[in-house]
């Protein structure tokens, strides 16, 4: 994660990177009005404490006149990922509260499945994928300020015994705003912490017989809500062919697993270059 705290309009430049092995992704999907998402993210942000994850709040948009956070782009993109499998659950494909680890395992509604709803999110969280014994570096850089500026990334993915043929890649920047105080929300909450303002798909050249991608773009950013305190970060998501995809065990629903798993482009999995900042 690059943070444009105290970047002002002083051009600069930042950059990140890592092992995506050293990370976890969670999303979360809610509404300034949603008054069980407020139990579901303190549950969640009890079962992540002293652990290694991006969060990443979206906020709904589509058809919405009460949470003024959520994003086009951002709703278009919950659909197209996780749509297929909340409508199954709720005859709704964006329902707050969900939440997503790892693109792979996803919580509807703010009911515990076990003991506790922190120990729901805590068992979800550790169950991680095979992937994370892949190796897939990533980093970016931003020249720039905290309204424009060039946005350069690279993603090297070394492939090894476990890894599966055929995979395909969508490669995302995420703007991020740390906290925005909204006093009006119908959920009281008042502070929302981690909110993603926009969502720009990135258009990737392929390398290195496909196991490098990167690009540059030139872009101006989306105005914070209130402060400076807005952040970069850059998410991978990838997907099995047909044929790799549609032998899964429908079992392991039970367990969180989507059922995006049998689709043609179910989503497997997703790792993000959120890790170490180099000034």
């Amino acid at each position: 994660m690059i943070d444009l705290d105290g970047v002002s309009n002083n051009s600069t430049m930042l950059s990140a990177g890592g092992n995506m092995a050293d990370i976890q992704v969670v999303e979360v999907y809610t509404a300034t009005w949603c008054i069980n998402c407020v139990d579901s993210e303190h549950a969640l942000m009890d079962a992540l404490e002293n652990k290694s994850a991006t969060v990443l709040v979206h906020h709904r948009n589509i058809s919405e006149t009460e949470d003024p956070f959520g994003t086009l782009e951002g709703d278009e993109r919950w659909i197209e990922l996780y749509g297929e499998t909340s409508n199954e659950s709720t005859r709704m494909a964006r329902a707050p509260p969900s939440v997503v680890f790892d693109g792979s395992r996803m919580k509807i509604g703010s009911s515990a499945d076990g003991d506790s709803l922190e120990s729901d999110y805590a068992e979800m969280f550790a169950d991680k994928h095979e992937y994370r014994s892949w190796d897939i570096d990533s980093e970016f850089t931003w020249l720039g300020d905290n309204q424009s500026g060039t946005f350069t990334w690279k993603m090297d993915a070394v492939p090894d015994s476990q890894s599966p043929s055929g995979l395909t890649w969508t490669h995302r920047l995420m703007v991020v705003e740390h906290s925005a105080y909204f006093p009006d929300g119908g959920n009281g909450l008042e502070y929302y912490e981690d909110v993603v303002r926009t969502v720009i798909d990135l258009e990737a050249m392929e390398q290195n017989d496909g196991t490098e991608w990167g690009g540059e773009v030139v872009l101006n950013l989306p105005t914070a809500w209130d402060g400076d305190d807005l952040a970069l970060v850059l998410v991978h998501e990838w997907h099995l062919p047909e044929d790799d995809s549609s032998g899964g065990d429908r079992g392991d629903e039970d367990k969180g697993l989507l059922s995006g798993f049998l689709a043609p482009l179910g989503l497997i999995a997703m790792g993000a270059a959120a890790l170490t900042r180099r000034d």
